[in-house]
């Protein structure tokens, strides 16, 4: 399917966020991944990225990794984390994501960090719950569709149906 949609607001997404990290995120065969590239603004010590970031970025990526799967608008309900090595600022890494299982209203994911070679930097697993009370439309209106594919457009706008 290709690039996903930007949540307008988002600190992790969002190319209007000068503060933020401008994350592109695809979603492909079941899997969700980002290329990251983490500078020092998010040290959390000496060139170290601060473990909330790396934890937030894989959130993120479960969090699309089940919404594609099951096209359900989820939150995060609990999380393990690992951190395995240090992930270290302006170095190339890719952080992927994947559904594990659906145990009635309990949806798991997975999401992790890896370098180049695929080594596991950090890994975390999350149980996430449908959200109640979500507007649908506010909710599709929050995103820029602009540099999508129709067929992921089509995704997003068949909620509405």
């Amino acid at each position: 399917m290709g690039i996903l949609p930007v949540y307008k607001d988002s600190f992790f997404c969002s190319p209007n966020r000068k503060d933020g990290l401008g994350l592109n995120i695809f979603y492909e065969k079941g899997a969700v991944y980002t290329d990251m590239f983490v500078d020092n603004r998010f040290e959390g010590y000496e060139d170290v990225v601060h473990g909330g970031i790396i934890f937030g970025i894989l959130d993120v990526i479960m969090w699309w990794v089940t919404f594609m799967e099951t096209k359900k608008i989820c939150m995060t309900r609990k999380t393990e984390m690992d951190f395995f090595k240090p992930v270290m600022c302006n170095t190339q890494y890719k952080a992927k994501g994947e559904l594990l299982r659906i145990e009635d209203r309990d949806i798991y994911a997975s999401a992790w960090v890896e370098d180049q070679s695929g080594e596991c930097y950090a890994k975390v697993t999350g149980l996430f719950r449908e959200g109640k009370d979500i507007s649908i439309p506010a909710f599709i209106d929050s995103f820029d569709f602009s540099n999508i594919s129709p067929e992921t457009k089509e995704h997003f706008l068949s909620l509405l149906k």
